[in-house]
């Protein structure tokens, strides 16, 4: 079964009496590779995310988000040392400058620095616990999501696979037409040229033999045949072969531009004008395939 890389999950998870929400987000990527945007609370945790995510997949840009549902574990410090030296000058003030007034809390406050603020202690190892609970649950819903755009992407390749080989039986037909066709307009355009002149007809056969020769599309035919079953047959497995389909598309590419090289006829070359279509198509497809 392939799976595509294009996919969502989110998990809500508790760490002690903080929640925390985890989505994830993949698109199609040449390689693996993974971003992860969390407080700096889990930053030693990033690389166990990121091996814990290569367990799940192989291929694709994923996109890993950790929120808070309310600011935790913040505590709150008072620097009384530093309270106290603004309270002593204040008093100073007041006495020097024969001011009136009460100097009080609501003063202080004003002074930003009097209050410092700082994470509270974390058990790492409880953090992993609570994030690897909630990770599993997103990348097995990433997973399933996966799977299911899989599914519709082999449905659509393996129908547009069947639409090529359909071609392939009209060229395989057609191909051995082309010399016989060629031998009748080359002795029309000889007939037209020398006018009752009689046609060397020996002539006429060696010419066509060796257009036939240069024509012969019977391995390129075979090949192509092959890379389509080998295609079909990779839509079948259960594991990462976005990367052997490209190159696969690749080969295919090769055969069918070497006999449209080769077809010196109308029909042959509407028919590599569709196989060609078609692929371009399947291409679109495997782009999007781990």
């Amino acid at each position: 079964m392939i799976k595509s890389m294009t996919g969502y999950g989110v998990c809500d998870f508790l760490i002690g009496e903080d929640k925390f929400t985890l989505e994830i987000k993949s698109v199609n990527h040449r390689f693996i590779e993974i971003n992860v945007r969390a407080a700096d609370r889990f930053f030693l945790l990033e690389n166990k995310i990121r091996d814990e995510i290569k367990n799940f997949f192989s291929r694709g840009c994923l996109y890993i988000s950790i929120t808070a549902e309310r600011e935790a574990g913040i505590e709150l410090r008072p620097n009384i040392p530093l309270a106290k030296h603004y309270l002593g000058v204040l008093q100073e003030l007041q006495k020097e400058l024969d001011l009136r007034g009460e100097i009080d809390i609501s003063l202080l406050l004003r002074f930003k620095d009097v209050f410092s603020s700082g994470a509270a202690a974390h058990d790492l190892e409880n953090d992993w616990q609570g994030i690897k609970q909630g990770l599993n649950v997103a990348l097995n819903s990433l997973a399933k999501m996966r799977e299911e755009e899989g599914e519709a992407l082999s449905r659509d390749i393996a129908s547009r696979l069947k639409d090529m080989e359909d071609i392939v039986v009209k060229m395989t037909g057609r191909a051995p037409m082309v010399a016989e066709t060629y031998r009748e307009k080359l002795r029309e355009r000889l007939t037209g040229i020398l006018g009752g002149v009689s046609i060397d007809e020996a002539r006429v056969l060696t010419e066509a033999a060796i257009f036939a020769e240069r024509s012969n599309i019977t391995e390129e035919l075979v090949r192509l045949n092959s890379h389509l079953t080998q295609f079909k047959s990779m839509l079948k497995l259960n594991e990462p072969v976005g990367r052997k389909m490209d190159f696969l598309c690749q080969e295919i590419l090769r055969e069918i531009n070497t006999i449209g090289s080769k077809s010196n006829d109308f029909e042959l070359s509407s028919f590599v004008v569709s196989a060609k279509a078609e692929l371009e198509k399947i291409r679109e497809q495997v782009q999007n395939i781990e």
